[in-house]
């Protein structure tokens, strides 16, 4: 299997990658290790402001993957080298 990750904004979606580090999507094992890691991924994340919520949301986190809210492409980049940095510790 050779897993790849992409980023996208509005219609545009960047080039695939190969994604390194992590665990794959459907391992058994993914639920167990999300629960252990995850809690702090969005740590210094800026986020968007969302109607009726008294902060700012950095993104959600879903069964296997997260996804990133940003008002722009900046943010966006900043926040994925951020979830890099977290990921590399």
């Amino acid at each position: 299997m050779d897993p790849k990750i992409s980023f996208s904004t509005g219609y545009d979606v960047s080039k695939s990658s190969k994604y390194l580090y992590g665990i794959l999507q459907g391992f058994p094992a993914s639920p167990v290790l999300f629960d252990f890691y995850i809690n702090d991924v969005f740590k210094d994340i800026i986020g968007v402001e969302v109607p009726d919520l008294n902060k700012k949301n950095p993104g959600l986190l879903l069964a296997d993957y997260v996804d990133l809210l940003a008002t722009s492409k900046e943010n966006l980049q900043k926040s994925s080298e951020t979830i890099n940095a977290w990921s590399d510790t």
